[in-house]
């Protein structure tokens, strides 16, 4: 098996569980709530995952929960990555008055834990696929702000910028042109982990409890960690999806962040 070869293969985790996650509910074959079983009833041919502490098939629940937990972090992710650069880009070009407000906004915001944020904002507004978008964002436009400032700020001391700016060029076409396509690289080398970050925000608001009680993977968890000596499969497979799903995205986005020209 050739050296590139090897490496795709190791990104099989991310592409089963994007599958199962957004096809899940078309081969879920019965409603995810229906009673089915005894309270954490072992595997048998009927229930290939045994049931949970309702007596909910898990395999049903399992397919049925993670589309939210796939969409939401990417399209937050997508999202911090652009508004977080933005910031950055004119903070670090600008600089003055607007880089003193734009930074200490963004310092003040970095001292706020993750799940502290969300949980003022599902208190406030409810539980909502918009709350733990906006959960997203607050928690992941500060760090992707100050990655890409740091980064503009020593590009605008390179000698092509300075060139650019004498021959004429607009700050637009210089930001456009010289500045975005250099910072590039560690703005992407930082979306592996804002993408973690988004999985465990929206993961969290399930497991705390919030939410329509719809299957959640994150709700998954803690619905039936009580009875995980009895029918473990409850807890170990919305778990292990979750971590699949965030290692390989990583993964992959550092061989994305490789090909780029440093």
């Amino acid at each position: 098996m050739t050296r590139r070869a090897a490496a795709w293969l190791s990104l099989l985790p991310l592409a089963a569980v994007l599958l199962l996650a957004l096809a899940g509910p078309l081969f879920a074959g019965h409603d995810p709530a229906r009673v089915v079983s005894v309270p954490y009833a072992v595997r048998t041919p009927g229930l290939p995952m045994g049931a949970d502490g309702a007596g909910r098939d898990v395999w049903v629940r399992f397919l049925c929960g993670g589309r939210d937990l796939v969409v939401l972090p990417l399209l937050g992710t997508l999202a911090t990555m652009v508004l977080g650069t933005a910031v950055g880009l004119v903070s670090g070009c600008f600089q003055g008055v607007v880089d003193a407000v734009l930074s200490r906004t963004a310092n003040l915001l970095l001292v706020i834990p993750p799940v502290l944020s969300l949980l003022v904002l599902l208190q406030g507004w409810g539980y909502s696929g918009l709350v733990l978008f906006a959960a997203v964002l607050v928690t992941g436009v500060p760090f992707v702000s100050k990655v890409a400032r740091a980064a503009t700020l020593t590009v605008m001391g390179t000698g092509y910028v300075e060139q650019a700016m004498a021959l004429g060029d607009g700050p637009l076409t210089v930001i456009v042109r010289e500045v975005l396509p250099n910072i590039a690289r560690p703005i992407l080398a930082d979306a592996g982990s804002r993408f973690a970050i988004a999985i465990f925000i929206t993961a969290s608001a399930g497991f705390l409890g919030f939410g329509p009680g719809e299957p959640n993977w994150g709700a998954m968890i803690n619905e039936n960690i009580e009875g995980i000596t009895l029918s473990p499969w409850g807890v170990v497979l919305p778990a292990v999806a979750l971590s699949c799903l965030t290692v390989s995205a990583n993964l992959l986005l550092d061989r994305l962040t490789a090909r780029i020209p440093s």
